[in-house]
């Protein structure tokens, strides 16, 4: 296993997350990639509309890679996101506020494409600035 082929993929897909997906998921993401977000299990698909929908609500979001770690097929990675809410997101109107979350994604990297993750994302932490009075 080459660990820092692998840790180069996964700046090129926060590069990638930080220009909004622009283009195709097809050079960083396996055709039957399975992501594990808590309880939730899904599909590329799912990912791929997922990402779109953030990337619509928080068009300037910014992912900070503040750990990188990668040994044999896996790679770590720890980040803090800013973004502004520019739009609807999970039932919530645009209030543009400034937003930070963090998050912590474990990936399995096969044929240097992401094969499947799993996620811990502080979604509360971000629903709660979005709520704030």
């Amino acid at each position: 296993m080459d660990t820092d082929r692998n840790k180069e993929l996964i700046r090129r897909w926060i590069a990638f997350a930080n220009a909004g997906f622009a283009g195709s998921f097809d050079q960083f993401v396996a055709s039957d990639y399975i992501g594990h977000m808590g309880a939730a299990c899904l599909d590329r698909a799912e990912l791929e509309r997922l990402e779109r929908q953030f990337g619509t609500a928080f068009p300037n979001v910014h992912h900070r890679i503040d750990d990188l770690i990668a040994e044999a097929d896996r790679v770590v990675l720890r980040t803090t996101a800013t973004a502004t809410h520019q739009g609807e997101f999970e039932g919530i109107p645009p209030t543009g506020r400034t937003v930070e979350f963090t998050g912590l994604v474990l990936y399995r990297i096969a044929d240097n494409k992401i094969a499947e993750s799993w996620g811990e994302i502080d979604f509360l932490r971000l629903i709660r600035e979005l709520r704030l009075p």
